[in-house]
């Protein structure tokens, strides 16, 4: 029973390994788009402008970041699988140097020498708990999440899509500031929520971590339409296109 249940929070901590992209995502598809409405509401009264500008910035955002999280992944898996290699070739031509970079590794957590020297020597004996061992306590490479770049990239892109229609929805059914005011409460509360959920997975303070979340969204919005006025009050001549 008892490894079972150290089996299941491996599962559990393995299926949060994408709860960055899953907050990145929502957090800058809301944000972003909320904003954006938010400046073209100041600048226009078109509803038609305000949902196209708002449907092309969902997908345009989403692929692109889609995109980039898959590069950066892929990039920083080539990168961690290269520095395995070289920690691998290091330990297997120089082996005594490995046995001493790792006593020294566990020595610096606390481990006696005496006992590290025992535990090296009997690590040595079994060639890839050694190396294994090696690569993580000296260089700390053992505990890295990076191996499934077309997850990550696929939690992002998704994530951001929902975050992004969040906002969106209220031009489909009002108009002008009554939308504009629905979009930003919607927002807010979707905000608010994704704090909560992450205080919740963190252990921390559900009410603070929602309000945090929250007064980002406000002050996004509210940033928005400030430009989007400025634009109209030193362009008033500029009329966008309604369709």
């Amino acid at each position: 029973m008892a490894l079972e249940r150290i089996e299941q929070k491996k599962e559990v901590i393995e299926g949060r390994a994408r709860i960055r992209e899953f907050v990145f995502g929502i957090q800058d598809g809301l944000i972003s788009t909320v904003g954006l409405l938010a400046g073209v509401q100041g600048a226009t009264e078109s509803n038609a402008v305000v949902i196209l500008t708002g449907l092309t910035a969902m997908f345009a955002g989403a692929v692109s970041m889609a995109a980039g999280s898959y590069l950066s992944s892929s990039a920083e898996k080539e990168i961690f699988d290269k520095e395995l290699r070289e920690a691998e070739r290091l330990a297997e031509r120089e082996p005594y140097l490995a046995a001493e970079g790792l006593l020294r590794a566990l020595s610096e957590e606390g481990l006696k020498k005496e006992q590290g020297y025992r535990l090296v020597k009997l690590l040595a004996q079994e060639e890839r708990v050694f190396l294994r061992t090696f690569q993580e306590k000296v260089f700390g490479l053992g505990a890295a999440q990076v191996n499934r770049p077309l997850q990550a990239a696929a939690v992002m892109g998704l994530s951001f899509v929902v975050g992004a229609i969040v906002p969106l929805l209220p031009y489909f059914i009002l108009a002008g500031m009554q939308a504009l005011y629905l979009s930003i409460a919607l927002a807010s509360l979707t905000l608010f929520s994704v704090g909560v959920f992450k205080g919740y997975l963190a252990a921390r303070s559900l009410f603070l971590c929602g309000l945090e979340f929250f007064l980002i969204a406000v002050g996004a919005a509210f940033f928005g339409y400030l430009v989007g006025l400025i634009v109209q009050y030193f362009f008033p001549g500029i009329a966008l296109p309604v369709g």
